[in-house]
């Protein structure tokens, strides 16, 4: 038997005797809500219900004493005792008070825990809707920092002309330490996105006819304009500063594989 069941055992043992639990301070919080459970049941136990013989002895005192006399020195008729002893009536009588006292804690508690799970229901659903608009902000929120600082960077040649990449496609290039594509969607100008999934940087594959990005590492799926369409990733593709020169080629604003610049540019986030 492993260390979690024997430690369930003994809370289970020690709330069966009303002991303060031993394993007090290492409890989890699904055995703290199995304690709670446990001494629930406890409580609604129908043995609980039967009072001790103290009480039964302290009640029947007072019963003794009222029939003595009203007052006036008279004593009240006593009740025929018909084989039953009064002892016997008197605990008769408290455990069918307790009964009821009991229905009605049972009522109580019933009502409290319905409260509860509709408490919980309603936190968990809005602890999800939390999760879900969290997910799309950070989903369609674009990057604010260029990929690559102005006073670092260059221009640098893609092999690709407008006329290279038609409606619907994207074409994948390299340019100094940048994987990227270019996309038209067929909507607008050509752009650039980089071609890193933004969940771990695997790079991502074009699927035609889809116009999506796909990370063959953990399956995220991006739309053609870079924004998360499915699966883990969690930020947009960041866009890459482009432009056509003279001969109609794509250049993009890149960093060389292996550069001269030992200084370390401020990162300002999203």
């Amino acid at each position: 038997m492993d260390d979690d069941l024997e430690r369930l055992n003994r809370l289970l043992d020690d709330l069966a005797a009303e002991r303060d639990p031993q394993d007090r301070g290492t409890l989890s919080v699904e055995e703290v809500r199995l304690a709670e459970t446990a001494a629930f049941l406890k409580a609604g136990n129908p043995s609980r219900a039967l009072p001790d013989d103290a009480f039964v002895e302290q009640l029947g005192a007072r019963l003794a004493a009222a029939q003595k006399g009203d007052g006036r020195g008279e004593a009240r008729p006593t009740a025929p005792d018909n084989g039953v002893s009064r002892r016997l009536l008197l605990r008769r009588v408290a455990v069918a008070a307790a009964g009821v006292a009991a229905g009605a804690a049972g009522g109580v508690a019933a009502r409290g825990l319905a409260d509860q799970a509709a408490a919980k229901t309603e936190a968990d659903q809005a602890y999800r809707r939390g999760i879900d608009e969290g997910v799309k902000r950070a989903t369609s929120q674009g990057f604010s920092t260029p990929m690559v600082p102005e006073d670092r960077g260059r221009w640098i040649k893609t092999p690709y002309k407008a006329s290279d990449i038609g409606p619907g496609q994207a074409r994948r290039f390299r340019a100094g330490a940048l994987e990227g594509f270019l996309v038209n969607t067929g909507h607008g100008d050509i752009f650039a996105v980089s071609a890193a999934c933004t969940h771990m940087g695997c790079l991502l594959t074009w699927l035609d006819g889809a116009d999506t990005f796909l990370c063959p590492c953990h399956g995220a799926q991006y739309n053609a304009d870079g924004t998360v369409l499915s699966g883990i990733a969690r930020h947009p593709l960041p866009r890459l500063t482009v432009k056509p020169d003279r001969q109609g080629y794509y250049r993009v604003w890149s960093v060389d594989e292996h550069p001269a610049v030992t200084t370390v540019s401020e990162y300002k986030g999203f």
